[in-house]
């Protein structure tokens, strides 16, 4: 009797041992992961949201010589008429195609970034093969590896066309 109560004595202090050596590898398995913060987990999130946030945000944004209209109030005249909104002599379509231009080249050039900013259903008031919004940075274009996007659509309602914005950020 007494041999087969050291015998489950045994069993139990070898089954308590193990217990420990795999609580001791969880806790530094823990600490191993704790010392090693991701990197960069707050830029890459940023990137993420850039592209759509960019869009959502210009769509309320007015330019200088239009304090009175937002870019989707010029997107709208322009791909309907282009006749209502006038913004320091140039139409709504040029006037639109500049600001874009200058607003991406300030928060995309400045950040070493490389864009893709382009339309669809906005053609060019002259050319309506030509798509009005199509702003790329240097090395950034259709065939080039897409990044993170953004987009939005704007309803030309009575008219059953929308227009779509886009902007991919390039890898």
């Amino acid at each position: 009797m007494k041999q087969k109560r050291t015998r489950g004595q045994i069993e139990v202090f070898g089954l308590a041992f193990i217990v420990i050596l795999i609580t001791i590898g969880f806790f530094i398995y823990v600490s191993y992961k704790a010392q090693h913060k991701p990197e960069n987990v707050q830029k890459e999130f940023t990137n993420d949201k850039v592209p759509s946030d960019f869009i959502l945000a210009i769509l309320d944004v007015s330019i200088e010589d239009c304090q009175e209209f937002t870019f989707k109030d010029l997107i709208i005249d322009c791909a309907r008429d282009r006749k209502i909104i006038d913004c320091g002599g140039d139409n709504s379509c040029i006037a639109l195609n500049k600001s874009v231009t200058k607003l991406l080249n300030t928060t995309f050039e400045a950040r070493g970034m490389k864009y893709r900013f382009y339309s669809e259903n906005l053609k060019y008031p002259y050319d309506t093969n030509i798509e009005l919004l199509n702003v790329a940075s240097v090395g950034c274009n259709e065939t080039s590896s897409q990044g993170k996007s953004g987009s939005a659509i704007i309803s030309l309602y009575p008219s059953p066309t929308n227009v779509y914005i886009n902007l991919n950020v390039c890898s």
